[in-house]
């Protein structure tokens, strides 16, 4: 059985959509990876050993901007791509992550009537799966739908919960602790905002550097091309570029985290009961799912976490006072939340179910 796989633009698409094709290979599906050249989903597939064919894309930009009047050209080269490799590679059945990078290729594969399953991390449907879900098979949802559930959704939704990395359960953060050279009986600080950084964090953290010091180890990804010379080497401050198979360890090692509010993200920090300064992205930059996210998770855990409003950045002591409220409250055991694997098992199954009605 061969199983097509898609999504990208940003880690908190591709690693769930790996975490799922890992469990699919795990139970003897052969794989292969649409998405487009030299991004992070290529670097990804490539890494996990997963064939890799390019299909063009473009995202709708939130601001006026001349590339979203050339997008529509670029998704129509992209649904001829797709529909040309799909048809060339001939799977059973195409597992979607959501993103922009998907909608080509679902529309490729409803096209060459291929079973499509797609999954939602947020508790609304994004643009990409608001497209894709009327042309899915079944909807997969971490969450149960917020609001009224449409009719055409009903009869093929299912809550399976966010595909998470199932390494995470294996971490050993002293391999990292050693590699780097990050003392013992200091709390470790990890601050990291997706696979592109977030340039406001990382003034916000600079300018509070100090203070942060005094208390913390801080590990600090700050996204490619954003590591600052005038840091470097500073006593009981590592800043990276980006961590990729290191990530679960730095999670393991971690005492408290400042982050963005994805979807993924708050997955993993549930799993593993981390404390959290979350920052989710306003919403003049994406369409406010992170404010959700960010408000229903302080809900759930109003000892575990503080949201700071991206625009308070610029208040002195911000992230400092957060940090502070939270530093009393211990982590959680590995373990100790929901089992890593749980979600992207339960999807494989899905997918497979799918494929194999095809046959």
């Amino acid at each position: 059985m061969k199983i097509a796989i898609t999504g990208g633009a940003s880690a908190g698409h591709v690693v769930p959509a790996l975490a799922v094709a890992g469990q699919l290979r795990d139970r003897g599906a052969e794989l292969v990876f649409l998405g487009r050249e030299h991004t992070i989903e290529h670097d990804y597939a490539q890494r996990a050993g997963i064939p890799f064919r390019h299909v063009p894309s473009a995202g709708l930009r939130r601001h006026r901007s001349a590339g979203n009047l050339l997008m529509p050209f670029t998704v129509a080269r992209g649904i001829l791509a797709a529909y040309t490799a799909l048809r060339r590679e001939k799977p059973d059945a195409l597992f979607s992550k959501g993103s922009y990078v998907s909608v080509p290729v679902g529309i490729g594969a409803a096209l060459a009537r291929i079973p499509v399953v797609i999954h939602e991390s947020d508790h609304s449907l994004g643009l990409a799966n608001k497209i894709l879900g009327r042309l899915a098979t079944t909807i997969c949802l971490s969450v149960p739908a917020s609001g009224r559930t449409p009719r055409w959704m009903r009869n093929k939704t299912q809550v399976t919960g966010l595909p998470l990395r199932a390494d995470l359960a294996h971490a050993r953060p002293g391999i990292l602790r050693e590699r780097l050279g990050v003392p013992a009986g200091k709390p470790v600080l990890l601050i990291f905002c997706g696979s592109s950084g977030s340039q406001r964090v990382n003034t916000a953290v600079r300018t509070q550097l100090d203070a942060l010091l005094e208390r913390y180890s801080v590990l600090h990804v700050v996204g490619k091309g954003n590591l600052d010379s005038q840091l470097s080497g500073r006593p009981g401050y590592w800043q990276l570029e980006y961590l990729h198979d290191d990530m679960p360890h730095a999670l393991a090692l971690a005492d408290l985290v400042i982050g963005r509010a994805g979807a993924t993200t708050l997955a993993e920090l549930a799993a593993l009961e981390l404390p959290a300064v979350l920052v989710p992205l306003p919403a003049s930059v994406s369409r406010g799912d992170q404010l959700d996210n960010a408000r229903a998770y302080a809900a759930q855990r109003p000892e575990r976490c503080r949201v700071v409003a991206d625009e308070q950045l610029t208040e002195p002591g911000t992230l400092v006072q957060a940090c502070a409220a939270l530093s009393a409250v211990p982590r959680g055991g590995q373990g100790s939340g929901p089992r890593p694997e749980a979600a992207a098992e339960r999807i494989a199954g899905l997918v497979l179910r799918a494929a194999e009605r095809r046959r």
